[in-house]
């Protein structure tokens, strides 16, 4: 038998091979990815969770004598500690007015009846009669819908708690397992990001890091700044509905920080039940005993309308910054796209997802068009970039006596 040189070089692939073994990758991957699918939610929420972590872990460690390993494990002690000790202290008030609220749902559904069924008053000469308006047949049919609504769920009572004695334990079972998914993220996220940028050609392995850079921040503003509007709005709205009396003030604050993660159209439905609220519940509001349900209605509309514009255009630019660089209707049709793609996922990450789609194509069209990707014009994360790439780039070659005295002269 002929002995196999061990000097022997491995044969170098042909450019159609080269295409062909992407190609079968690349298939590999989609249908991974399609086999895998009910996890790429826990994966994605992991990723999050970890992304929001990982800058608490290295404050911790750069402030206190603590290792990293044990300073992911008090953060992680403490997460846990929130996640039960939060609900349970708050569970009650919330419980209470959430209760309150579905059971005065029948009583807000005659309101609303006798809301339509009285002529709309713009002025004491101005009389709207509502049988020009057609709002009693809207409320007819609404009601007998609500009703029908009502009753199913209430011959179904047995069935729905069942449904959320399950629901509760896969969701405690699903956020375990983000809980250590995060946990291993934060925890060995530099090693698997090196190992991620290795697999790149060394030339590029510096573009990788300045395009992660980017990307980085886009997500970095996006994420923590959404945390934040979500607590200052709902704070807002909450103090809001205290001072004008408005009632269910905890349940309005929670329902527009919740609303606060769907772009575009979580003002809009944040909105409504406030509005609906104002509209049938007047007089248990000082201010709202003062005039009529329309225009206390109005007035909580406009109130809602006020704080939305001063998140939009002095919250925002400084909590989230002109990172993202998005047109509303881009992010509208985002909103769309990721709603049929991903479900909920889908609506509470398209703006970051088309951010960072963004500076990939733009990465992309600078390199065919012979254009610098990380100029200013197109990325402007210039300084902790060129940073990033001469921590990874190949030393430059010396430059030799005669043109270094040349360029003193």
């Amino acid at each position: 038998m002929k002995r196999i040189d061990d000097r022997h070089s491995s044969p170098t692939w042909s450019p159609y091979n080269k295409r062909l073994v992407l190609m079968i990758l690349f298939v590999l991957v989609a249908l991974a990815l399609y086999r895998f699918r009910l996890l790429l939610l826990p994966l994605s929420m992991a990723m999050i969770l970890a992304y929001l972590i990982e800058p608490l872990v290295t404050q911790l460690t750069r402030r206190t004598p603590l290792s990293r390993n044990l300073a992911i494990g008090v953060i992680y002690l403490l997460l846990v500690t929130a996640l039960v000790s939060i609900p349970v202290s708050t569970i009650t008030p919330i419980v209470t007015q959430v209760s309150n609220f579905i059971h005065r749902t029948p009583q807000y559904i005659r309101d609303i009846g006798e809301f339509f069924q009285e002529p709309i008053v713009l002025a004491d000469e101005i009389v709207i009669p509502v049988e020009q308006l057609s709002l009693d047949q809207l409320f007819t049919s609404l009601s007998s819908n609500l009703v029908e609504i009502v009753q199913t769920l209430g011959g179904q009572t047995i069935s729905i708690f069942g449904s959320l004695a399950t629901a509760t334990i896969s969701t405690v079972g699903w956020t375990i397992m983000v809980l250590f998914l995060s946990f291993y993220l934060v925890k060995d996220h530099e090693i698997l990001f090196e190992s991620l940028v290795k697999m790149a050609p060394r030339s590029y392995q510096g573009d990788m890091y300045r395009l992660s850079e980017g990307i980085s921040i886009t997500w970095n503003a996006f994420l923590r700044g959404q945390l934040v509007l979500c607590v200052v709005v709902g704070l807002i709205i909450f103090v809001m509905a205290l001072i004008i009396g408005l009632p269910n003030a905890i349940t309005l604050a929670l329902i527009a920080g919740l609303m606060e993660l769907i772009p575009t159209f979580g003002p809009i439905l944040a909105a409504i039940p406030a509005v609906l609220i104002a509209a049938i519940q007047t007089d248990s509001s000082w201010l709202g005993s003062l005039m009529s349900p329309f225009w206390f209605a109005v007035l909580v509309l406009g109130l809602y309308g006020f704080i939305y514009q001063f998140e939009n255009y002095y919250l925002v630019p400084r909590i989230i910054g002109h990172h993202l660089k998005l047109h509303p209707m881009a992010v509208l049709l985002g909103v769309l796209g990721g709603a049929s793609v991903a479900g909920i996922l889908g609506i509470l990450l398209a703006a970051p997802v088309l951010a960072s789609v963004r500076l990939i194509w733009m990465y992309i069209y600078c390199k065919l068009t012979d254009q610098d990707p990380f100029s200013d014009e197109f990325m402007p994360f210039e300084r902790t970039g060129k940073q990033l790439q001469t921590a990874v780039s190949p030393p430059s070659p010396p430059v030799p006596d005669n043109q270094d005295s040349t360029a003193t002269a």
